[in-house]
């Protein structure tokens, strides 16, 4: 073969195949990063924050896909359902340790059919009310609420969500009874507290801070240990429940028969993101960034599923 004709060929095969941190030529072709929740909320921000700078190392489109509804489940089946070429991720809240034993039947095998890639960040969570809401704070709300048992709702991003288990949780561990609204997002029922259609809205820090600020909704209280570094006037529910305590996490995952190789390469690229001044826009919005390798990822899966069926039983909430 002539000289000129192999350098023409081997430029057209870099020009159509862009290369990559693994060299192996993933991705081919643009990238959908499934969000289990609607646009507009907390997993809806890391996922875009995420898949635009990863779009700048791959030279393909990393594209948001929000699925929501049925507790995560239809995203997180989408998923186990997807062909396992590193084309389709998840970005898993931690009902995919919680699903299992809220669940009598699942469409999917967590352990069969998912594959851990790397744990991005985590959140707490917040209790947000109406302004005019009658608690102005944690002790407010006990007060009441065991004086009228289920007199009061609050919503959440659904079933299963990090917003419901926070929420089941707290109530469990301070013997209140709350009536739980489920929504397709957190952000969704945040809207309905704005509007004062319901009382009060448990979900992720970020969704409601910017209205807290704005004096549209009151946070009464965050869920992790200790008060947020981005919020420190506002108390931990910790505060006044001993020993409460609860974040959300962000992490993706894959079809279980995704490729080693790609599995790593994602992992890698991800962390390689999470250096970059996409740390700095996460955790400005009270996100506490993570990252780590797959093992770690798998570790926190398999030691948050024990924990969650534990809390769940403990909480007598029944599988549905």
């Amino acid at each position: 073969m002539h000289s000129s004709v192999l350098i023409a060929l081997v430029l057209s095969a870099l020009t159509c195949c862009p290369s990559t941190s693994a060299g192996a030529g993933y991705p081919s072709r643009p990238v959908r990063v499934i969000v289990p929740f609607a646009a507009g909320g907390t997993f809806d921000q890391v996922a875009r924050v995420v898949s635009l700078r990863l779009t700048g190392i791959w030279a393909q489109q990393v594209i948001v896909d929000n699925r929501p509804g049925g507790g995560t489940i239809i995203a997180t089946d989408l998923t186990a359902k997807a062909t396992p070429d590193g084309h389709t991720i998840f970005l898993s809240p931690n009902a995919l340790a919680a699903n299992p034993a809220l669940r009598k039947k699942l469409p999917y095998d967590t352990k069969r059919d998912l594959k851990a890639v790397v744990l991005i960040a985590a959140q707490p969570m917040a209790l947000g009310a109406h302004p005019t809401f009658r608690a102005k704070t944690i002790r407010d709300l006990l007060e009441i609420a065991r004086q009228s048992p289920a007199s009061m709702s609050y919503g959440s991003a659904g079933v299963g969500s990090g917003g419901h288990l926070a929420g089941e949780i707290f109530k469990s561990m301070a013997g209140i009874d709350i009536t739980h609204v489920s929504y397709k997002g957190g952000n969704v029922a945040m809207m309905d507290v704005v509007a004062n259609q319901i009382p009060l809205v448990m979900t992720g820090l970020p969704n409601l801070l910017p209205l807290h600020r704005a004096g549209r909704i009151r946070i009464l209280g965050v869920t992790s240990s200790a008060r947020s570094a981005v919020a420190k006037d506002i108390p931990s529910i910790g505060e006044t429940v001993r020993g409460y305590d609860f974040k959300n996490w962000f992490g993706f995952v894959v079809p279980a028969s995704t490729p080693k190789s790609i599995v790593e390469q994602l992992n890698r690229d991800v962390n390689s993101v999470l250096r970059t001044d996409a740390r700095e826009s996460l955790q400005s919005q009270g996100f506490e960034i993570i990252g780590g390798s797959v093992g770690d990822f798998e570790k926190v899966i398999a030691s948050d599923t024990e924990k969650f069926a534990a809390i769940i039983r403990q909480a007598g909430i029944e599988p549905q």
